[in-house]
């Protein structure tokens, strides 16, 4: 696999396993815990996705335009306004009793579980290839 194509795959990749991650903790935390809980790990994600796609998008315009062209003040808006969101909602959830914090967290860190589950399935991809062609 070419790393162009690797790169081309890697957002769809991340987007798949955030989403199985969530779907699969969504009905533990109902089961386990609560409707709350369930709830605050859908929102926490929901932000997840927002903040990374936010991000990407503020990343992106720096590197791949420099900064320059049409859009940068809504992209540097929504490179900024993550932070907000985020922020906002972290304070309704302390200040009502509607969501419950922990799980909140555990819905906002759902991306960042996805890349790690995307560095060590690459690891292991490499290891077994090197393995195969009997680098090792």
């Amino acid at each position: 696999m070419t790393s162009d194509a690797w790169f081309n795959g890697l957002d769809r990749r991340l987007d798949r396993s955030s989403l199985i991650l969530t779907l699969a903790a969504i009905p533990a935390a109902l089961y386990f815990y609560s409707l709350a809980a369930a709830l605050s790990i859908a929102i926490g994600a929901g932000l997840s996705y927002v903040n990374f796609r936010w991000l990407k998008q503020g990343v992106d315009f720096l590197i791949l335009q420099g900064g320059e062209g049409g859009g940068g003040r809504r992209v540097l808006f929504r490179f900024i306004a993550r932070y907000a969101l985020i922020a906002l909602f972290l304070y309704v959830t302390i200040r009502s009793s509607l969501l419950q914090l922990v799980f909140v967290f555990a819905g906002l860190l759902v991306y960042i579980a996805a890349i790690l589950i995307e560095c060590v399935t690459e690891v292991g991809r490499v290891l077994i290839g090197d393995y195969r062609n009997g680098r090792t």
